[in-house]
Order: structure tokens, then C-alpha cells, then sequence
């Protein structure tokens, strides 16, 4: 391969020492964006540019400036003969150590020794047919001049994915653009372009002036594997004679860090797949959960126009947030992140108000439970669960969107609020929602004990769990006037009965109080 002579050494090592500054374009977060602006910035310096990216996991290819035209091969063009080689099985003994020379050391004489034996000037088109590439390019336009070997952007980053999946080739080949060294066996400095954009990368390199007869361009490419070997990039470059060296050398430089911000190509803009719930209340604060892709460096996530608060990646495909107080109504959900916005309807999310509740009948049921409720009030259409305290009831019937019903579940004797639950949240407590559950009274005491057969004596009656008791009866007559004093203490006037000694019952939700020696009364003959 042609080379112009006066690129000198010392200018290769100032090249190494340059510290160039890192493009700080905000346009530049995304794929699209940094391809384009280091295209751009390539042809303002007077540079034909191709650029090409292909994701080797996902095999989506991107592309700027001139990715399908033809450029000089150059040095690019030994790692397709080390690819012949290793199909041919001859990677072993002295041609492995020359062959991974030939790559680390770009060696120039090793590469010619070899070019014969893998097909010469035919080689691009075994290549073409091996890994199906027929875009890759096409033979030199003089027998044995492999640098003049013209290759395009998007056939050369096709043909280095195909490779890594090569398990014949990609192990060796990958290892060998691992271990480039700095400097060329020629003592040229390789290291522009990619290998000063990022760290990592496996590259091989291309310089020199092949693209046509003449010497009268400077051809230079940086091509290879970045992102732990994700991406294979090609970035090709022809220039001007002028430029040979150290120009367009640093020019590839700026380039690769234009096309890699932070030394990586930009992740894809972020895409949603699902949510661990998809309606929420108004008022914001719970937690949902978000499944999708390239979850990176994430800005935000947004409700509409408004910002879901405690963001917490969990990985590239998963993340949760809280949902932030929000009016009414069905919402876009987007994750923002520096390389992008997941696109709008994808999935969305819908804030809507609680139920409330305006009655509860019956509002007293037995502690054992098992008795069917009506909760009535608005917005119970979607009801998912009815809440006794903490005890959520069973069978739950959703009437209509005033309406719910369901079996009240077991529940220690005393008062709790009902709340009704849909995805908008509970309802809000209040004086319509108290619900008491009683358990079995008992009594252990009536004051006075006798009085006239004709009635009329009001009855102090205390025991346990009178405060649902709905009815006191003695000898089977029931008493009037009852009054709940305390949940131990109640009070009736006694009905007329002949004359004898009868039991005092009390009776209500909870069940009927046993027989017991404290409650028993004496009507006077």
C-alpha cells in the first residue's frame, strides 16, 4: 500500500499527544443527531465523509454522509484476509504470529506475502459471497493492489457483525483489533479515530493514498467494534493530498468523538411495552411500574406535561415511579432520557377521583361475619375490593357505578370505617361509612331484679357487648324504651307479665345473650 513518505514520525507522536476537546453540542444526545453532526463536521473541514453504525445485537444499521459510496479499503482490507485464513484453518504456528502482526502492527509486507493465497485480487468477492455482503464493494483496479480494495461504510460494519458471529473467525479476529498497538510496524501512529474516542474499542485502521492512480488523496479510515463490542462503526475518509497525516488524522479524531459523546454511541431513544398499572388517583403518590428498553441515563418521566417523582432504574428495561397529583383524564406516559422520548401513545396513564361512600346498610353485622352489604355512594363503578378496617370483605358484587355489595368478613366485636377501592384509591373515611360489628352480648346483671306484674319498671341492664343490641325481652315479652348507654350498659322499661321469675334475653346482630344467673327478673303477684 502506498503511503506519502513525508508524514514523519515526530508528527505522528504530537498527533498522540493532541488533547482535543470533546464536542459539547446538547443536538448531539441521540443516534440520529451525533451521526449527523460528525458528518457534518467532517465535509465543513473539506472531508468526503462515510460514516456507518450497526448494532450487532439488534442488526439495526444507521448511517450519514456518504454511507453507501466507495472508499479505499487500505489497512481495513487485512482484516478480511485474516478472516480467509482462519476459514482456511491456516491460523496456526508461524502464520498465526505473522497474521496477528499484520493486525495489531497493520504490517504491510505480511499482508502482501498473504494476499496471494487468499484470493488475491478476488478476495472482497469471497467475502461478498461468504457473509453475504454485496454491498461490501469491489476488487482493486490493478492486479495485487489490495489497499486500491474499495469498500463502502454499510457493507464494511455488515461484514465486522457477520464476523463476531463467526465462531471461526470473530474470537481470533476480535482478540487480534483488541490488541492494536499505537504504532504501525512503519512507526506510524494508529490510534486516531476511534481508539482516542473511546476506550475499549477493537479497531483496525486504514491510511494512505489508494483510492485511485495518482497518489492524489489522503485516505484514512478508523473502523471497528465500540460499546464492549456492541456497535461495529466504520468511519472512512477521504481528503485532499494536502491533508496526509496529521490533518486528517485529527480531523477522524473529532469526528469519532462527535459520533461517540462520552466515548459510546448514543443508546436508542427509550420504547414502552407495559406498566404495572395503568390508572391512578388524582392526588398522586403511587407506584407503577415502567417495562420497556434503553432505560439510560433517564431525565424524566412524564404524565402528560407533568413529572412522575422517586424515579428508580432498575435496569435498561425497568423502572419505577410515583405518580405525581394530576387532573382528571387519560394521559400520554413518556420516559425522557439523553438520548431521546419514548414515543407518544405508546402506552398512557388515567388520574381519576376516589369513590365516596353514602351509606352502608345494614351498618352493624355478627363479629363471625358472613352477611351480605350494600355500600352505596359515586364513582364505585370500578370497585376492586371493599375494606372492613383492615379485613377486606369477600364476594364482592359491583351493582353499578353507585353500587357495590359484598360478604362482610370475620372481625373482632367494635366499629371500623368501609372504604371502597378502585384503581383511583380508597374512598376518603367519613360518618357514612362506620360500620360496627358485634359480637354475642351477654348480661350479667339487671337493676332492680323484681317489680309489679303490670310493667312499667325501667331496667338497668349491663353485661357485654350491648351496643348492638336491638331488642330486650323478658319471659318472651319485649321491653320498650331501650337505650344505649354504653357498649356495657343498657336500659329498658319492662313489659306486663303474670306474676313469676323469667329470664332477661338481649338480642341483636351479634345473637341473643344466654341464660345466665344475673340475668333473671321477679314480677310481684
Amino acid at each position: 500500500m502506498r503511503r506519502v513518505q513525508i508524514w514523519l514520525v515526530a508528527v505522528a507522536f504530537a498527533i498522540g499527544s493532541l488533547v482535543l476537546p470533546h464536542w459539547t453540542d446538547a443536538g448531539a444526545v441521540t443516534r440520529p443527531s451525533a451521526l449527523a453532526a460528525a458528518a457534518r463536521y467532517a465535509r465543513s473541514q473539506g472531508y468526503h465523509i462515510g460514516i456507518a453504525v450497526l448494532d450487532t445485537r439488534t442488526r439495526t444499521s444507521y448511517g450519514s454522509g456518504d454511507d453507501t459510496g466507495t472508499f479505499a479499503s487500505e489497512s481495513v482490507v487485512k482484516a478480511m484476509i485474516a478472516a480467509r485464513l482462519l476459514v482456511q484453518g491456516r491460523m496456526s504456528g508461524s502464520t498465526a504470529r505473522r497474521a496477528w502482526k499484520m493486525i495489531t502492527q497493520s504490517d504491510d509486507g505480511i499482508a502482501t506475502s498473504f494476499y496471494p493465497s487468499v484470493g488475491g485480487d478476488g478476495l472482497i468477492n469471497w467475502v461478498k459471497r461468504h457473509y453475504h455482503v454485496p454491498n461490501l464493494g469491489s476488487p482493486p483496479s490493478s492486479p495485487g493492489w489490495w489497499g486500491n480494495t474499495h469498500i463502502t461504510p454499510r457493507g464494511l460494519v455488515t461484514f465486522y457483525a457477520r464476523v463476531k458471529r463467526d465462531p471461526t473467525v470473530g474470537p481470533w479476529l476480535l482478540r487480534a483489533m483488541h490488541h492494536a498497538r499505537r504504532y504501525g510496524s512503519d512507526g506510524t501512529y494508529q490510534f486516531f479515530g476511534l481508539p482516542s474516542a473511546t476506550t475499549g474499542a477493537a479497531v483496525k485502521q486504514g491510511w494512505g493514498c489508494d483510492y485511485a492512480s495518482g497518489c492524489d488523496t489522503a485516505d484514512f479510515n478508523t473502523t471497528g467494534y465500540v460499546n464492549h463490542d456492541r456497535y461495529a462503526v466504520a468511519v472512512l475518509a477521504r481528503g485532499p493530498i494536502k491533508y496526509y497525516g496529521s490533518a486528517i488524522a485529527s480531523m477522524l479524531t473529532r469526528t469519532a468523538r462527535i459520533l461517540l459523546p462520552a466515548g459510546r454511541f448514543p443508546d436508542p431513544r427509550p420504547t414502552l411495552r407495559e406498566l404495572t398499572r395503568t390508572k391512578g388517583r388524582a392526588s398522586g403518590g403511587q407506584r407503577v411500574g415502567v417495562y420497556g428498553t434503553d432505560f439510560t441515563s433517564v431525565r424524566a418521566v412524564l404524565f402528560g406535561k407533568v413529572r412522575g417523582t422517586a424515579v428508580r432504574v432498575r435496569g435498561a428495561h425497568f423502572l419505577w415511579v410515583t405518580t405525581p397529583a394530576h387532573p382528571t383524564g387519560s394521559y400520554p406516559l413518556r420516559v425522557v432520557t439523553t438520548h431521546g422520548t419514548s414515543p407518544v401513545g405508546a402506552l398512557s396513564f388515567t388520574f381519576g377521583q376516589p369513590p365516596a361512600i353514602r351509606a352502608v346498610t345494614p351498618d352493624v353485622v355478627a363479629a363471625g361475619g358472613g352477611s351480605r352489604v350494600t355500600i352505596s355512594g359515586v364513582r364505585m363503578g370500578g370497585a376492586t375490593r371493599v375494606l372492613f378496617g383492615h379485613l377486606a370483605g369477600t364476594a364482592l358484587r359491583v351493582r353499578s357505578a353507585n353500587s357495590v355489595s359484598v360478604v362482610a368478613p370475620h372481625h373482632k366485636p367494635g366499629g371500623v370505617d368501609v372504604r371502597v377501592v378502585t384503581a383511583f384509591g380508597p374512598s376518603s373515611t367519613s360518618a357514612a361509612d362506620r360500620f360496627h360489628f358485634a359480637g354475642p352480648p351477654t348480661i350479667t346483671q339487671v337493676s332492680p331484679t323484681s317489680g309489679p306484674a303490670s310493667g312499667g319498671t325501667q331496667l338497668a341492664i349491663t353485661g357485654t357487648n350491648l351496643s348492638a343490641v336491638t331488642q330486650v325481652k323478658l319471659g318472651g315479652l319485649p321491653a320498650t324504651s331501650l337505650v344505649h348507654v354504653s357498649p356495657l350498659k343498657v336500659t329498658a322499661v319492662t313489659p306486663a307479665h303474670p306474676p313469676g321469675q323469667v329470664a332477661v334475653v338481649a338480642a341483636g346482630p351479634g345473637g341473643t345473650s344466654p341464660a345466665a344467673p344475673g340475668a333473671r327478673y321477679s314480677y310481684a303477684g
